[in-house]
């Protein structure tokens, strides 16, 4: 009985090992997220798998079956290891299991909202518009805030030799280094 339970164990690990260091999570999904939504398994693990916003928690089910696994083999180990009777290593193996597989998915919705999904370089900042923040004379470094989505502080050199004072428009001619070269607009 040790046998089966350390296998669904080890089973279960190495799957979750293969899909964090290969990525095979998106590559072999085997459509589990389908079969965990046909079976109404995708309620039992907090799955919402019909919603919008888990689009890009795609191959999510494999990797709550593996935790369940592993989680399930673990108890099941143990239980057996230290003689418990079958119905209470069952019961308690598949309780944490699904313990394990509730844990796993909230996890990887708090890693996967964490990640950007917007590719930003400075060279998009080319004749963006912005506002001098710092008044600075010809040729000297100033600062610039530029909305683009969100409010940023860049330095910036004025390319034209003219003298810049706070409030002033600015637009973005060329991107060197981590200076913005801008001109003066004139209103």
């Amino acid at each position: 009985m040790e046998l089966l339970f350390l296998g669904i164990m080890l089973t279960g690990l190495l799957y979750l090992l293969l899909m964090i260091f290969s990525g095979i999570g998106e590559v072999a999904d085997f459509g589990i997220d389908g079969a965990l939504e046909s079976t109404g398994l995708d309620a039992v693990f907090g799955l919402d798998l019909d919603a919008g916003d888990t689009g890009e928690v795609s191959g999510l089910g494999c990797s709550v079956i593996a935790a369940f696994l592993a989680g399930f083999g673990v108890v099941g180990l143990v239980g057996s290891l230290l003689h418990w009777s079958l119905l209470l290593i069952i019961l308690c193996a598949v309780a944490f299991g699904l313990l394990v597989g509730r844990l796993v998915v909230r996890i990887l919705r708090f890693v996967y909202s964490q990640q950007s999904t917007e590719v930003y370089s400075a060279q998009d900042l080319v004749g963006s518009s912005g506002r001098v923040t710092i008044n600075s004379g010809a040729g000297q470094t100033g600062e610039v805030l530029i909305e683009s989505g969100q409010i940023l502080k860049y330095p910036i050199k004025e390319v034209s030799g003219a003298e810049l004072k706070r409030g002033d428009t600015v637009e973005v001619v060329a991107v060197q280094g981590r200076f913005l070269h801008v001109k003066k607009k004139r209103v």
